[in-house]
C-alpha cells in the first residue's frame, strides 16, 4: 500500500460531512415552517374545541370558565346569566349540536377564531396568548 492509494479520501470524507450538515439544516428550516404556518395557534384552536365540547355536552359552567370565570367568582362584566343569554340552550343559537373552526388570524397578544355552530357562522372568539382566556373577537 502506497502513500497515494488514500490520496483524496479526506475530501470526500469532509464532503459528505458538509452535505449532511446542509441537508439537517435544510430539513430544520423545512421543519420550523410547517410549524409556523400551520401549528402555531394550536393551543389557542384546542381551548376554543374545548369550549364548544363542553357546550356541545351542555356542560355551561365548565364552558364558562373557559371565560376566567366562575360560578362562584363571576365575571365582572359578563355574567354567568349573561354566558348563558349568549350561549345557553335558550340562546339564539340554541344548543350546540355541531362545530367548525375555520380560519384564524394572530394577533399580537391573542389570536382571532372563526366559528360555525350549528352550520351557521358566529361572532369570531379571541383568545388570549399567554392565559389561553376566550372572549369575544374585539375586531
Amino acid at each position: 500500500m502506497s502513500f497515494l492509494d488514500e490520496y483524496g479520501e479526506s475530501d470526500l470524507r469532509r464532503e459528505r460531512f458538509f452535505k449532511t450538515i446542509v441537508a439537517l439544516f435544510l430539513l430544520a428550516i423545512a421543519i420550523g415552517l410547517v410549524y409556523y404556518i400551520f401549528f402555531r395557534a394550536w393551543a389557542q384552536q384546542w381551548q376554543v374545541r374545548s369550549f364548544l365540547d363542553a357546550l356541545e355536552d351542555a356542560r355551561y359552567e365548565e364552558a364558562y370558565e373557559y371565560w376566567g370565570c366562575s360560578i362562584s367568582d363571576p365575571c365582572r362584566y359578563y355574567s354567568y346569566d349573561a354566558f348563558l343569554t349568549d350561549w345557553g340552550p335558550e340562546s339564539e343559537i340554541g344548543p350546540v349540536d355541531s362545530f367548525e373552526l375555520g380560519a384564524w388570524y394572530e394577533q399580537k397578544t391573542g389570536v382571532i377564531i372563526q366559528i360555525t355552530i350549528n352550520g351557521q357562522p358566529r361572532n369570531n372568539l379571541w383568545v388570549e396568548k399567554d392565559s389561553n382566556q376566550i372572549g369575544f373577537s374585539p375586531y
